[in-house]
């Protein structure tokens, strides 16, 4: 198994960890407002000093600053579409799975896009530049954690059975299949279209995560 595939796959099963909050069900649900605020933080990191900063970040690789903003726009717009259809749409109707069903989605958005990151690591035959040391390892280890604690509680919260649960917190596989998406990409394209089309996928993902966080947040301090 290369050095890609054991990180990938390590990057995509930490958060099923999660599901053993299910052991620690009374707490969750006694301590509902602590437990998100304490979520609400780190979604708000993730979709703004992750997810926008990637956005913001990754313009000036473009080279060319109208597709820059048409890629981040477009993604912006494809994530609020989302968090509407999920969150105002008919086709969820409790409160509780609304919230769990855009989480589900923004995992597997921050997912892909960290499976995206990774596997630029390893592309054009070099060296790969991913630091493994214990620092690097805990701090993943302990944000994939969370980020799958992002579906398992509102899960808790909606009633739903630990197994179902754990079968949504597949979507974080979407790392493993992402990391490769890099390498086929440079063997596909050559020249200038290689280096949009590297750029252009992970900022688009980057955008869309973004505003779907962001209005998740909105959506349960308002409600």
């Amino acid at each position: 198994m290369t050095d890609l595939a054991v990180l990938a796959i390590g990057l995509g099963v930490i958060p099923l960890a999660a599901i053993l909050l299910y052991s620690l069900r009374g707490f969750v649900l006694a301590h509902r407002e602590a437990i998100w605020g304490f979520l609400a933080g780190v979604l708000a990191f993730l979709a703004l000093g992750h997810a926008m900063a990637a956005v913001l970040v990754n313009k000036s690789l473009f080279g060319d600053t109208a597709i820059a903003i048409a890629v981040a726009f477009v993604g912006l717009a494809v994530g609020a579409g989302i968090a509407w259809s999920l969150l105002e749409g008919p086709f969820i109707r409790r409160e509780p799975n609304r919230i769990l069903w855009v989480a589900v989605a923004f995992l597997a958005l921050h997912s892909l896009g960290d499976g995206l990151v990774l596997g630029r690591d390893f592309v054009g035959g070099v060296v790969p530049s991913v630091q493994v040391d214990g620092l690097t390892v805990g701090a993943t280890v302990g944000h994939r954690f969370v980020e799958g604690c992002l579906v398992v509680v509102p899960a808790i919260w909606g009633a739903w059975k630990a197994r179902p649960a754990f079968a949504l917190l597949l979507v974080s596989l979407a790392s493993v299949l992402a990391a490769y998406i890099p390498g086929a990409v440079f063997t596909a394209y050559g020249g200038s279209l290689r280096s949009l089309v590297q750029v252009a996928v992970p900022t688009f993902v980057a955008a869309i995560e973004a505003s779907l966080g962001l209005l998740l947040l909105v959506h349960f301090f308002v409600e």
